[in-house]
């Protein structure tokens, strides 16, 4: 006759009267409902604490098997599908974008002339007129400078085991310029020509005045917005870029690193 087949289970302990207490063991339709029990209560639970950092994702991310360069990307894409709001709907791209990579293991000050050289490469690539320092303070590199009429910056330090790459840009001065200069200026001053122009030389009615000046007024947002979203998605994609590159270099950096000496 066949061995009878048992689940592992548990050391046996005594009992009072000095037998074993053999632990409780579960059908497979018991397991299935538990799991589903188990789930429903997790679901319920309320979360008491608090929001998660990108790095704190990544870690459950790592616990789950999951890619952690696919957790990036979709926290990249939920920034974007969040981050312009009312204001980059109006523009046509937000005023301001921040790009961040994580990587495992820290970087050192002798790895921050690589990582500002590849700054100063790809900064200057996209059309020039990118000006700006770069530091170091301990083992941190920052990058401060302007492309055009927008505001760079630049940061990449050991945060905690790891390397954070955080890159932020600030449009607002290009911004006032595009739609002051070009609504305030062409809309309004033309837009002003036009709406006593069509009334008084040719005789139209007073509407066709206001309807005159208001689509001038119109056509020239349109067209600040449009050079506005073009400078930020080419921008955006240059720092994104970027973003890719350091990542990379901090990777390599950190992978050529002597390990650690242990203490005697």
């Amino acid at each position: 006759m066949a061995a009878e087949r048992t689940r592992p289970s548990a050391p046996p302990t005594g009992d009072p009267a000095g037998g074993s207490i053999r632990e409780r063991t579960y059908r497979e339709e018991e397991v299935a409902a538990i799991l589903r029990r188990a789930a429903r209560l997790e679901h319920d639970r309320p979360i008491t604490t608090g929001a998660l950092s990108l790095p704190e994702i990544e870690t459950i991310a790592r616990d789950a098997g999951i890619d952690l360069g696919m957790v990036r990307q979709a926290a990249r894409e939920l920034d974007e599908d969040r981050g312009g709001g009312i204001g980059a709907a109006i523009a046509g791209a937000p005023v301001r974008r921040t790009f961040e990579r994580v990587v495992d293991g820290e970087i050192g000050a002798e790895d921050h002339e690589r990582l500002a050289e590849e700054i100063r490469d790809v900064l200057s690539g996209p059309g020039g007129g990118f000006t700006g320092r770069t530091s170091s303070l301990g083992r941190s590199l920052t990058f401060s400078g302007f492309a055009g009429m927008s505001t760079v910056q630049v940061n990449v330090g050991p945060r905690d085991g790891r390397t954070l790459i955080r890159i932020g840009v600030d449009r607002s001065q290009l911004a006032g310029g595009l739609f002051g200069g070009i609504v305030g200026g062409v809309g309004g001053g033309l837009g002003a020509q036009v709406g006593w122009m069509l009334p008084v030389l040719l005789h139209l009615p007073v509407e066709a005045g206001l309807g005159g000046a208001a689509l001038v007024v119109v056509a020239s947002f349109g067209l600040a917005r449009s050079i506005f979203a073009r400078n930020g998605r080419g921008l955006d994609r240059a720092l994104d870029a970027l973003a890719d590159r350091l990542e990379a270099l901090a990777q390599r950096a950190i992978a050529t690193h002597p390990p650690p000496v242990s203490g005697a």
